[in-house]
């Protein structure tokens, strides 16, 4: 016999438990579609207010940290040293002296230690890595946050050090049978580039962050007067990528700022694009060059003096295409500048100021009268650094 399957559309009394599960299912929707749009609108709202964002991470990561009245967190202790430079290196601290190098982390305790015997320690930072080198010397200590990645030996007396991202080195060095030389090491430490400068002196060197091209500031002689320059080149060729006369301008420093290069002079900045065909110059009007902080994010932050010495300066913030973004009028003294991620912090003998890019005060402290040196972060906080102790400012 056979079986006949009957489809009913059920009992409406005993089926409404059913029907009030859908309701509550949607309702759930509904509720979760609108939680969903809030969150969507405070994330945008955060990071399209980058200075909100920092703050929100800062009270994050630095919630259990014991601050003082100022918001300042004492982190970290070390020997007063006069000739003492310094790095932060997320949330380390690096001292290099003529005879110690030195990473102190959060907690106060050394991540690393070494004796040295410098003639005079230098350091330069890119990112969360930095290069404590001998000025003079042959000895270079690449660190981290957490201590020592490697140590590299240059061929010749060393005359500057830059770094990227990655942990490659760019050496510029004094050496016989050449006016200066440049060895770029990789993030392994190997040697990949070397090049000898025989006709031009060579001041200073860096590298692009993925290390595949090196710039160099040469001087030389045209028509009987010193001309600048800059020379590239691809780390894997002998021959230079492009170079370029930065006639009347005296040359001191060199820096990649975003994507482009930056060169420092004696009359104002010089943007070059990675081929070098294309520059725009700020004009630094007849002021004399006080500080200067190329470690922002696609900017320059500058120090400017009408005269060589004095209290009468302005800042300045310019971008990579040579435009300035903001003045500052300063009648006091500047003791430090600078600049990191959205942020200038400005040590003036009675107080600490940050600024954002384009000089609208974030945070001040009123009270950094223990502060000889600033070392602004790109979160935001500051290390605030004394002859003995450096403490961490969270706005």
């Amino acid at each position: 016999m056979d079986k006949k399957m009957e489809f009913t559309r059920g009992n409406p009394q005993e089926d409404a438990p059913k029907r009030i599960a859908k309701k509550d299912l949607r309702r759930w929707l509904r509720l979760g579609l609108v939680a969903l749009v809030l969150v969507a609108v405070v994330t945008t709202a955060l990071l399209w207010d980058g200075t909100a964002f920092d703050g929100l991470r800062r009270s994050i990561i630095y919630r259990t940290a014991e601050k003082d009245e100022n918001g300042c967190a004492r982190l970290y202790s070390y020997a007063a040293e006069k000739d003492s430079c310094y790095a932060s290196l997320g949330g380390s601290l690096v001292q290099a002296t003529s005879r110690t190098v030195v990473v102190l982390g959060e907690d106060g305790q050394a991540r690393y230690s070494a004796d040295v015997k410098f003639t005079q320690a230098a350091v330069c930072t890119a990112g969360e890595l930095a290069a404590v080198y001998d000025i003079g010397g042959s000895e270079i200590y690449v660190l981290s946050s957490a201590g020592l990645v490697r140590r590299l030996e240059a061929d010749g007396q060393i005359l500057s050090c830059a770094i990227n991202e990655k942990g490659a080195v760019a050496v510029t060095v004094n050496r016989s049978g050449c006016k200066a030389a440049v060895t770029v090491f990789d993030e392994k430490g190997e040697k990949v580039f070397g090049f000898n400068s025989v006709d031009r002196f060579l001041m200073t060197s860096a590298l692009t962050e993925n290390g595949k091209q090196m710039a160099a500031v040469t001087m030389g002689q045209a028509e009987g007067s010193f001309v600048s320059g800059v020379v590239a080149y691809a780390t894997n060729r002998t021959e230079p990528l492009w170079q370029r006369e930065l006639s009347g301008d005296m040359v001191y420093d060199l820096a990649m700022v975003g994507r482009s290069w930056c060169a420092v002079g004696e009359a104002g900045l010089h943007f070059l694009s990675a081929n070098g065909e294309q520059e725009v110059f700020y004009d630094f009007e007849g002021s004399y060059l006080r500080r200067c902080s190329l470690t922002g994010d696609d900017f320059a932050a500058l120090l400017l003096g009408r005269y060589k010495t004095g209290t009468q300066t302005r800042l300045a913030t310019v971008d990579t295409d040579g435009v300035q973004l903001a003045t500052l009028s300063v009648d006091k003294e500047v003791l430090s500048l600078s600049a990191a991620g959205k942020y200038v912090a400005v040590l003036y003998s009675d107080e600490l100021v940050i600024y954002d890019r384009h000089l609208e005060v974030y945070a001040r402290l009123a009270d950094a009268s223990a502060a000889k040196l600033v070392l602004m972060r790109a979160d935001g906080s500051v290390v605030l650094v004394g002859s003995d102790t450096a403490s961490l400012y969270l706005p």
